[in-house]
């Protein structure tokens, strides 16, 4: 009698430590595989992409046909999460220095950075819907039919993605590009923004 109460706190321990795992695991993975979208970041259009990594990175490209892609990157934050922004177009009401910001990473992230709020607050949005899907499906995986098991991953998940944005918003230094450049497929930054599609 005294065994099978000792083994019943130890095997929910278990079912607990899997639950969070499977959560865990379920919303790292969702990100992983469907972390990116296309918004409006007046003047530009970038594609976002987000993914689980140590290193607290953010990569900011230009996408253009002729040079391929420009790109930087810098790490910017404290959380187990990488960014890439890329430019992939440009609108005809684009001032000058918006446009020349093009070639500089810090003050393309200054510009930025002042009319991304509605595009990052959409993609925060998809990543926590993906991390509750994927704890869902974390969940499932480990429940045996249990619907607190699935109910619980996915609350996990969510939980553990919306910690780490709370890090990235915390700890992001934007000035963390002010020491870097631009590194070029091929040909020159100097053809920007010309042939960047306009919109």
């Amino acid at each position: 009698m005294d065994s099978g109460e000792e083994r019943r706190p130890r095997k929910a321990f278990v079912w607990t430590l899997l639950t969070i795992v499977a959560g865990i695991g379920g919303a790292t993975g969702a990100i992983a595989i469907g972390g990116s979208g296309t918004y409006d970041m007046p003047p530009f259009r970038a594609e976002l992409r987000a993914w689980p990594a140590t290193s607290g990175k953010t990569e900011i490209a230009v996408r253009a046909p002729v040079i391929g892609r420009a790109r930087a990157e810098a790490g910017t934050h404290s959380a187990p999460i990488d960014f890439r922004v890329t430019i992939v177009g440009v609108s005809r009401s684009a001032t000058g220095s918006e446009l020349a910001a093009l070639r500089n990473p810090r003050d393309l992230m200054t510009v930025l950075a002042r009319n991304d709020s509605a595009a990052v607050r959409s993609f925060a949005i998809k990543l926590g819907v993906l991390a509750l899907g994927g704890g869902i499906v974390g969940g499932v995986v480990v429940s045996f039919g249990r619907w607190r098991r699935i109910v619980g991953a996915a609350i996990i998940g969510l939980i553990a993605v919306a910690l780490v944005g709370v890090a990235v918003k915390a700890t992001y230094n934007a000035d963390a590009f002010a020491k870097t450049h631009f590194v070029v497929d091929r040909g020159s930054l100097d053809i920007l923004p010309s042939s960047l599609p306009t919109l």
